[in-house]
Protein backbone atom coordinates (compact mmCIF):
# COMPACT_ATOMS: atom_id res chain seq x y z
CA UNK A 1 0.00 0.00 0.00
CA UNK A 2 1.46 3.25 -1.07
CA UNK A 3 -1.10 5.94 0.36
CA UNK A 4 0.51 9.22 1.19
CA UNK A 5 3.79 7.94 1.28
CA UNK A 6 5.41 10.24 -1.29
CA UNK A 7 7.28 7.47 -3.29
CA UNK A 8 9.27 9.25 -6.22
CA UNK A 9 9.87 5.90 -8.04
CA UNK A 10 6.34 5.36 -7.97
CA UNK A 11 5.00 8.93 -8.82
CA UNK A 12 7.09 8.86 -11.70
CA UNK A 13 5.68 5.85 -13.24
CA UNK A 14 2.06 7.40 -12.63
CA UNK A 15 3.74 10.63 -14.17
CA UNK A 16 4.58 8.91 -17.13
CA UNK A 17 0.82 6.85 -17.57
CA UNK A 18 -0.53 10.25 -17.41
CA UNK A 19 1.47 12.00 -19.78
CA UNK A 20 0.42 9.41 -22.30
CA UNK A 21 -2.90 11.23 -22.71
CA UNK A 22 -5.09 7.95 -22.99
CA UNK A 23 -8.40 8.89 -21.05
CA UNK A 24 -8.93 6.01 -18.32
CA UNK A 25 -5.45 5.11 -17.86
CA UNK A 26 -4.54 9.06 -17.47
CA UNK A 27 -7.72 9.30 -15.15
CA UNK A 28 -6.57 6.25 -12.90
CA UNK A 29 -3.01 7.47 -12.43
CA UNK A 30 -4.25 10.95 -11.58
CA UNK A 31 -6.60 9.72 -8.87
CA UNK A 32 -3.52 7.23 -7.73
CA UNK A 33 -1.01 10.53 -8.01
CA UNK A 34 -3.14 12.06 -5.36
CA UNK A 35 -3.55 9.34 -2.77
CA UNK A 36 0.27 8.46 -3.45
CA UNK A 37 0.91 12.29 -2.40
CA UNK A 38 -1.64 12.95 0.12
CA UNK A 39 -1.17 15.15 2.10
CA UNK A 40 2.44 16.60 0.73
CA UNK A 41 1.02 20.30 -0.29
CA UNK A 42 3.56 19.81 -3.22
CA UNK A 43 3.07 23.29 -4.82
CA UNK A 44 5.99 21.94 -7.97
CA UNK A 45 3.39 18.71 -8.67
CA UNK A 46 0.29 20.68 -7.91
CA UNK A 47 1.51 23.45 -10.98
CA UNK A 48 2.44 20.43 -13.14
CA UNK A 49 -0.64 18.99 -12.91
CA UNK A 50 -2.85 21.88 -12.90
CA UNK A 51 -1.02 22.93 -16.18
CA UNK A 52 -1.78 19.62 -17.57
CA UNK A 53 -5.05 19.87 -16.98
CA UNK A 54 -5.64 23.10 -18.97
CA UNK A 55 -3.55 21.60 -22.09
CA UNK A 56 -4.98 18.03 -22.13
CA UNK A 57 -8.75 17.46 -24.17
CA UNK A 58 -9.90 14.69 -21.78
CA UNK A 59 -12.74 15.79 -19.46
CA UNK A 60 -11.70 12.59 -17.20
CA UNK A 61 -8.50 13.19 -16.62
CA UNK A 62 -9.03 17.06 -16.43
CA UNK A 63 -11.92 15.50 -13.26
CA UNK A 64 -9.33 13.51 -11.55
CA UNK A 65 -6.35 15.93 -11.35
CA UNK A 66 -8.90 18.12 -9.47
CA UNK A 67 -9.34 15.21 -6.56
CA UNK A 68 -5.37 14.70 -7.10
CA UNK A 69 -4.78 18.81 -6.03
CA UNK A 70 -7.98 18.23 -3.35
CA UNK A 71 -6.04 14.92 -2.26
CA UNK A 72 -2.28 16.88 -2.14
CA UNK A 73 -3.88 19.38 -0.25
CA UNK A 74 -5.15 17.74 2.56
CA UNK A 75 -4.43 19.44 5.92
CA UNK A 76 -2.74 21.86 4.58
CA UNK A 77 -5.85 24.38 4.68
CA UNK A 78 -4.17 27.78 3.90
CA UNK A 79 -2.27 27.15 1.42
CA UNK A 80 -5.50 24.82 -0.51
CA UNK A 81 -7.41 28.17 0.30
CA UNK A 82 -4.73 30.08 -1.95
CA UNK A 83 -5.58 27.43 -4.93
CA UNK A 84 -9.04 27.20 -4.58
CA UNK A 85 -8.58 31.54 -5.10
CA UNK A 86 -6.60 30.75 -7.99
CA UNK A 87 -8.63 27.47 -9.78
CA UNK A 88 -11.90 29.29 -9.45
CA UNK A 89 -11.40 31.73 -12.45
CA UNK A 90 -9.79 29.37 -14.51
CA UNK A 91 -11.10 28.48 -17.65
CA UNK A 92 -11.48 24.98 -17.31
CA UNK A 93 -14.59 24.52 -15.65
CA UNK A 94 -13.14 20.61 -14.24
CA UNK A 95 -10.52 22.91 -12.17
CA UNK A 96 -12.98 25.78 -11.17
Amino acid sequence: MSLGTKDTGILSTLKEILFKDKAISGEAASIAIGLLMMGSCDIELITELTNYARDNKHEKISRAIAVAISLILVNSENYANRVVEELIVDSNNWLR
